[in-house]
Formats: C-alpha cells, sequence, structure tokens
C-alpha cells in the first residue's frame, strides 16, 4: 500500500505509463488541432472586425458631413456672410471657408493618412461647391424641392447623405451598389 501512495504522490498511478509525444497530459495532435480551430476562429474575427470597421468609417464620414452641413448654415446667418462648402472628390476632401480673405473653419480628409479611411466620395448635385447665403439658405438646383446627395464609400459599406437647401440632413445606409 505505501508503495502505490508513494507512486501517486510523485504524479503517476499503478500501472500508468508517460505517453510519447504528449505535452503536458495532451497530445501533439490534440494541440495542432486545437491551433486549427483558434486560426480559424481568428481570421472570422478579423474579417468581422474589417467589416466593421469599414462600415463604421462610411458612416462617421456622412454623419460629419450631415453635422458640417449645419455647421456652415450657422456660420452663414451668424456672420452675415456667404459659408461655402467647397469638395475635391479625386483628393478626398472638402472645407468650409466663409469671408474675404478666406477664413477656412474646418476642413475634412477622407482618403489615405485622413480623418477618415474611405474608398470614395461622390456628389450628386451641381457643381464642386454648396454655398449658403446669408439668410442660410443654400441652392441646389433651383427648385425648392431640390436635394442635394453626398455618398460615401468604405468596403461593402455605402452611407449617403441627404440634404436640403437649409442644410436639414438625413443619412441613409445604402443597399444598392452605385
Amino acid at each position: 500500500m505505501d508503495g502505490q501512495r508513494r507512486e501517486r504522490v510523485r504524479g503517476g498511478y499503478p500501472g500508468h505509463e508517460s505517453r510519447a509525444g504528449s505535452l503536458g497530459g495532451y497530445s501533439v495532435l490534440e494541440m495542432s488541432v486545437v491551433a486549427a480551430i483558434a486560426g480559424v476562429m481568428l481570421s472570422l474575427a478579423a474579417w468581422g472586425f474589417a467589416d466593421y470597421s469599414a462600415r463604421s468609417g462610411a458612416q462617421r464620414a456622412a454623419l460629419v458631413f450631415a453635422q458640417d452641413l449645419k455647421l456652415a448654415r450657422s456660420a452663414a446667418v451668424r456672420g452675415q456672410e456667404p459659408v461655402v462648402i467647397r469638395f475635391d472628390e479625386e483628393a478626398g476632401w472638402y472645407q468650409i471657408v466663409t469671408g474675404e480673405p478666406e477664413t477656412e473653419l474646418a476642413r475634412r480628409r477622407f482618403f489615405e493618412d485622413a480623418d477618415v479611411s474611405l474608398q470614395g466620395i461622390d456628389l450628386l448635385f451641381e457643381g464642386d461647391s454648396v454655398v449658403f447665403s446669408t439668410r442660410g439658405v443654400a441652392e441646389l438646383g433651383g427648385s425648392p424641392e431640390s436635394y442635394g446627395e453626398a455618398r460615401f464609400l468604405s468596403g461593402s459599406a455605402r452611407f449617403r447623405v441627404r440634404f436640403n437647401g437649409t442644410g436639414t440632413a438625413r443619412v441613409d445606409e445604402l443597399d444598392e451598389v452605385y
């Protein structure tokens, strides 16, 4: 009896032999299966995070633009001078300027080394700028029912900002490819 008790204290059981190729009680095959499953789970998580990151970037760009429309309108009314939101779609930025000489109120960059990383910006209104008058109204195609539209693309995420002449904006997620 004392012999068996001594064997258990040393970590073994009577009649139990150590397995070759085992790591802490697990075989190399078991460890390989666990590592493979962990790798698959990590790659799925990384893919999901990349999609989330792209989606949140496009949404954030759209929301910032909607807020900047309000900023431009209020600055025009408050300062009693026109305020311009000027776009450069190819370079991926826009700026909000007022007065003569021009004073920059804000600048937003969207492509490489930018505030928000996007793959594309598409403006669906005439010209490359929106001008708010001293009354806080922007001319968007001549009729009071006219809307301006800007789309922001990042990965598979697409967000649209529709806005009227008073800068009131609505942000929507688009399902279709544009």
